[in-house]
């Protein structure tokens, strides 16, 4: 505390390097982390093994079925049936996905399904029952929620003329679906003026080991050079390989800035033993041995490194909101579950990590000082 209130420049900028240090160190694990649950949790919920889609690219068409959008283009409804006859296809269920903006900036996301969906949806839990006429809506609990919408409710859905009927509301599945409100396929293909087609397909199979056989037969189908048999399991390692390869150099980018952190308070130090030779001179004149110094200057720098490290870990966890915004935006898919995850297990990481930095940083000036003779 006396080094600080003698230097407080220096020995902040010293401070703020090691917190810049483990900011970046405990934002890259957590994201790696929350990244990699969010996709598990994001297939789990999807329910499906196989996204067939309009040609296009396959990140985008993934991205729009699972989190809500518009369509450029569409699928046939008479490819449906080249899906179904597939031997490995336990279900495939169609779909009609339209998305409206509404004043506040959101949108609203309009699927028209089938009954297959709830093969699909095991792990829905339904208050009220499936759309069961073209005026029955199922809507999500985020949906209903914002709107105040409750089972039995006449509506007006933004995008689609006339009254409906909540008959259905969707308990909270942590996912995208809580946004979305569902209607009977052939309802949506009228209403939103797509007669014949589909936005895409979920399909589950009957053995999931068969997955590399079925993206075959489906892609020598008649109707496969005019669809993209998007393979999710296969999608997902896809992005997780990008995501690791991006991490090691992130990593190299993290390991770069303990090292300039660990650098910059050891010189810092080494700076403060200069300009306190003389103290040292005294303590040792009156009876502190070479131990006693090392001890004093090595419990200096842990001591600053210590109080760098907490202070980047506070500035990662308020910022980890404005990070993974900032991530959302630059990733060509991102689950719905959050990006980055701040555990106490990434939390007592970066603190052990600052520990064993502050050791190392502390260890040159600390000899120094304690061969500096009476």
């Amino acid at each position: 505390m006396k080094e600080f209130r003698r230097r407080p420049v220096r020995t902040g900028i010293t401070v703020f390097g090691v917190a810049v240090a483990i900011a970046t160190l405990a934002s890259l694990l957590a994201f790696e982390r929350g990244y990699r649950r969010g996709l598990v949790s994001e297939l789990d919920r999807l329910g499906a093994h196989i996204l067939v889609v309009p040609k296009g690219r396959p990140f985008d068409a993934a991205s729009i079925a699972l989190h809500g959008a518009n369509w450029p283009c569409y699928l046939r409804e008479s490819y449906l049936r080249e899906v179904r006859s597939v031997p490995d296809v336990a279900t495939a269920a169609p779909a009609l996905m339209q998305a409206t903006p509404l004043e506040d900036g959101r949108s609203m996301v309009v699927v028209g399904i089938t009954g297959d969906y709830l093969k699909l949806k095991t792990g829905w839990t339904l208050e009220g029952h499936f759309p069961a006429s073209g005026l029955d809506v199922l809507v999500g609990s985020d949906v209903a929620r914002r709107r105040g919408w409750r089972l039995g409710d006449t509506v007006e859905i933004p995008g689609m003329p006339g009254s409906r009927t909540v008959s259905g509301l969707l308990a909270p599945t942590g996912g995208a679906d809580d946004g979305f409100v569902f209607v009977p396929l052939e309802e949506a293909q009228r209403i939103l003026g797509r007669d014949r087609v589909l936005t895409h397909i979920l399909v589950r199979l009957k053995d999931p080991e068969a997955l590399d056989g079925a993206v075959g037969r489906l892609r020598g189908c008649n109707a496969g050079m005019d669809m993209n048999i998007v393979p999710l399991t296969h999608l997902f390692r896809t992005i997780q390989a990008m995501i690791r390869s991006t991490r090691g150099w992130l990593g190299a980018v993290a390991f770069m800035a303990l090292l300039a952190a660990m650098t910059g308070v050891s010189n810092s130090i080494l700076m403060v033993l200069s300009e306190r030779t003389r103290e040292v001179g005294v303590l040792r004149a009156i009876g502190a041995s070479p131990g006693d110094v090392f001890r004093l200057f090595w419990l200096e720098t842990l001591l600053t490194c210590v109080l760098g490290g907490a202070l980047g870990l506070f500035a990662a966890m308020v910022a980890s909101r404005g990070v993974e915004s900032w991530l959302r935006s630059h990733m060509p898919f991102a689950p719905t579950d959050p990006l980055v995850r701040m555990d106490p297990l990434i939390l007592c990481a970066c603190l052990v990590g600052t520990v064993l930095m502050g050791s190392l940083a502390g260890l040159l000036p600390a000899w120094r000082a304690s061969h500096i003779p009476p």
